[in-house]
C-alpha cells in the first residue's frame, strides 16, 4: 500500500502557532506516539507498540488523507513488525474513520463504543459543513439578517472546524472484535492491556496500558493544554478513569488531544473537572441554565486566576456544564447531530465573547 510523502514539519490543521511540537515520536521502549498539534478538534493523536514481528496501532485519524501521512511515517517501523491489531479508543470520528487505511487486521473497541460506531456515517459531517457553507454566505449578504453578528461569530467558527477534513474520502471500517471491561493482547511477546474506563467523554472510552514500558496511552480521557469536552459523562467517571490512571503507575501519558506528558498534567485535569463541577453545581443549583451557568464561568475571573482560560477551546465549557446538568437531572443521553449543531454554535458565540474579554 502506497500512503505518499510526510511533511518535515507537522503543522496544525487549524489556524495559530504551534504550540508543541508534532510528527512521530518515541515515547519509550518501543512504544511511539503520533501527535497532531495543537490538539483541537481532529488534530488527535495516535499510538503505535512495537513487538517482535507484531505491531498494534491505537487509533486512526479523521480522514484516510491523514492516516495515510500517519502510516507514512510508521512505515520503517511496520515493515519490520506489521500492524497485526488496531484499536479504536472510542466512538469519536477523529479516531477511527481512517480505519480503511489499515487493512487486514482485527480492530478491537468497547462493546459500548462499537454500538455508537455502528450509527455513524460521514454524511453527518457532510451536511454539517454545507450548512457552514450557507451561514458564511448568509454573513456576507448586503442586506438585513437577523442576528447577522452573531451568523457572522458561527459562520468562521464551523467552517475552521471542518475545513481541513476530507470527509468524502471516507468509507467506515467498523471493529471486528469488542469486550466490556478489561482485554489483555499478546503483541509479538509483549503484554498490552485494553482497560474500559467509559463512560466518560464518551460512551465507551478505554486507555491502553503497556506495563514493561510504564507507558499509558490514554486517547481522549486526557486532553493536555487543550479543554476536554464531555458528550456522555457522568463527571464522577471521568473523574474515576483520570485517578484509574495514576493509579497505573505510568510514567508518561499519550493524550488524545495535545503534548505527551507525566502525572503532573493528569493531576492538572482531575482539577479541572473537580473545580468545573463545583462552580457549575452552584450556578444550577441557584436555577440558572446551564448555557448561562456556562457562560458566567468562562467570562469570569476564577477561570483566568486557575490558568484554565490559558488551555485552547474554553469555550467547550458549555458542553461540559449542560452534561454534568443533564445528569444531575437523571436526563442524560448521547448527543445526536441535532444536539452538536447547537452545541456548536453556542460555542462559537461564546468563544467570540471570551475573546472579546481577553
Amino acid at each position: 500500500m502506497e500512503y505518499g510523502s510526510v511533511d518535515d514539519m507537522i503543522e496544525p490543521l487549524h489556524s495559530g502557532a504551534i504550540r508543541f511540537e508534532g510528527g512521530l515520536t518515541e515515547l519509550g521502549l518501543g512504544v511511539h506516539g503520533w501527535l497532531q498539534p495543537n490538539g483541537l478538534l481532529g488534530e488527535s493523536n495516535a499510538g503505535l507498540v512495537v513487538g517482535d514481528g507484531a505491531s498494534l496501532l491505537v487509533d486512526t485519524l479523521w480522514d484516510p488523507r491523514l492516516t495515510r501521512r500517519m502510516l507514512t511515517a510508521m512505515a520503517p517501523l511496520i515493515e519490520k513488525a506489521p500492524i497485526q491489531t488496531l484499536v479504536n479508543t472510542h466512538s469519536d470520528g477523529d479516531h477511527w474513520w481512517g480505519n480503511q487505511e489499515v487493512g487486514g487486521v482485527e480492530i478491537v473497541a468497547t462493546d459500548a463504543a462499537a454500538a455508537v460506531m455502528a450509527g455513524q456515517s460521514p454524511a453527518e459531517m457532510k451536511r454539517f459543513g454545507a450548512l457552514a457553507r450557507a451561514l458564511r454566505l448568509g454573513a456576507s449578504m448586503p442586506f438585513p439578517y437577523p442576528r447577522r453578528g452573531d451568523v457572522t461569530a458561527i459562520a468562521p467558527y464551523v467552517t475552521e472546524a471542518l475545513r481541513p477534513f476530507a470527509f468524502n474520502e471516507v468509507r467506515l471500517v467498523p471493529p471486528t472484535r469488542t469486550f466490556s471491561g478489561e482485554l489483555e493482547l499478546n503483541v509479538g511477546g509483549r503484554e498490552v492491556r485494553l482497560i474500559e474506563v467509559g463512560p466518560a467523554h464518551t460512551a465507551g472510552d478505554l486507555i491502553v496500558w503497556i506495563p514493561d514500558a510504564r507507558i499509558a496511552l490514554a486517547a481522549d480521557i486526557l486532553f493536555i493544554g487543550v479543554t476536554p469536552i464531555m458528550w456522555a459523562g457522568p463527571v464522577e467517571r471521568w473523574i474515576a478513569a483520570l485517578e484509574r490512571l495514576l493509579d497505573l503507575g505510568a510514567e508518561r501519558f499519550l493524550p488524545g488531544h495535545g503534548p505527551v506528558c507525566g502525572p503532573n498534567e493528569v493531576r492538572r485535569l482531575l482539577d479541572y473537572w473537580r473545580w468545573l463541577d463545583r462552580v457549575a453545581g452552584q450556578r444550577l443549583d441557584a436555577g440558572n441554565p446551564p448555557t448561562e451557568a456556562a457562560r458566567e464561568i468562562v467570562l469570569g475571573e476564577e477561570i483566568g486566576e486557575l490558568g484554565f482560560a490559558d488551555w485552547l477551546g474554553p469555550e467547550r465549557a458549555l458542553v461540559n456544564v449542560t452534561t454534568i446538568d443533564a445528569h444531575r437531572r437523571g436526563a442524560a443521553k448521547l448527543p445526536g447531530p441535532r444536539d452538536i449543531v447547537p452545541a456548536f454554535f453556542r460555542m462559537a458565540l461564546l468563544a467570540r465573547d471570551h475573546a472579546t474579554r481577553r
